[in-house]
């Protein structure tokens, strides 16, 4: 295979390789409290994406393992009211936006680090889309 082909190889592989590394991503979520009875779904932005990983050939209860995932890097935070809440009921709620993301162990003090859990824009109330 001569030069060029394999430069053009590679600069294929970087291309799709580099399309699903970790970034931040937006998604639809959806916001709501128990007294409130209106769910409401909001756009903001969410970290996804690819984080190269290495597994150990050799394994020994000595080496700790960790995992990367596509996690905070920087966040802010936005806050929007809930409709309906009766009087009394705090109807504000602060949700995360992605700033920016990276490669790193799971922040469990911010993060969902569960390999499946409900979908962002899961729902008990009734659904309203702003």
């Amino acid at each position: 295979m001569c030069s060029a082909q394999l430069f053009l190889l590679a600069m294929c592989f970087c291309c799709v390789q580099g399309r699903y590394l970790c970034h931040p991503t937006n998604v639809t979520i959806s916001a709501e409290k128990d007294e409130c009875p209106i769910c409401v779904t909001l756009p903001t932005s969410i970290c996804s994406g690819y984080c190269p990983t290495k597994e150990s050939v050799y394994k020994s209860p000595l080496l700790s393992v960790y995992q990367h995932v596509c996690t905070y890097k920087e966040i802010r935070y936005e806050t929007t009211r809930l409709p309906g809440c009766p009087l009394g009921v705090d109807s504000t709620y602060t949700y995360p936006v992605a700033v920016s993301c990276e490669c790193n162990l799971c922040k469990m003090d911010y993060t969902d680090c569960t390999v499946q859990s409900i979908k962002p824009d899961f729902c008990s109330a009734r659904k309203v889309w702003l």
